[in-house]
């Protein structure tokens, strides 16, 4: 069965919106901004910009792999907890 693109985009955004708690988010982009002084203050822009290349990289393969093993985001897997969407 094949999802309207409506009905994706929303699902998706649901997903990114309440997966991660507010607190998560926080602390997770500090830890970022900390590692990025550091690896700037130690070998400068382009090293901090390749390392957030494959972080950026690693976090969609992530995000697929998560989105894979919990079957579009209907079950649950891991530290995954379904969220019920809007709708359902």
């Amino acid at each position: 069965m094949i999802m309207p693109f409506k009905d994706f985009y929303r699902k998706e955004k649901c997903i990114a919106l309440h997966a991660q708690s507010r607190r998560f988010r926080i602390v997770k982009y500090c830890v970022l901004l900390a590692v990025a002084v550091g690896v700037y203050a130690w070998k400068g822009l382009a090293a901090t910009g390749l390392l957030f290349l494959v972080l950026f990289l690693a976090g969609i393969c992530l995000h697929f792999f998560f989105r894979w093993k919990t079957e579009a985001w209907t079950k649950s897997w891991g530290l995954y907890k379904r969220i019920p969407f809007e709708g359902e």
